[in-house]
């Protein structure tokens, strides 16, 4: 099987938005009526790699490459935003 982002023309480190922006743009392209198997082609790559979750499985189970899981989780950290801490809060926590 090609390289799902070979197939969809993004890189690997392309976010959730590009790639189903790409993902529309070649559908639209290659209609399933006019391409059957390049319709096929493009939409098993995007069920590949359209979210971080499919994009880790895919690294790890089918690309066979050398990524750990802390490498993993420590990019999908980076992504998921992070609380902010008030004044207020730290206060609270200090007296109580």
């Amino acid at each position: 099987m090609a390289d799902p982002y070979t197939v969809l023309g993004v890189p690997p480190d392309a976010d959730d938005d590009a790639i189903r922006r790409r993902y529309l743009e070649l559908a639209r392209t290659f209609t399933p009526e006019q391409h059957p198997e390049k319709f096929a082609a493009v939409r098993a790559a995007y069920d590949q790699v359209k979210t971080l979750d499919a994009r880790a499985a895919y690294r790890l189970f089918e690309a066979g490459k050398e990524d750990t899981i802390d490498a993993l989780i420590e990019e999908a950290a980076c992504r998921t935003p992070r609380p902010r801490v008030t004044l207020q809060a730290l206060t609270a926590a200090q007296s109580g």
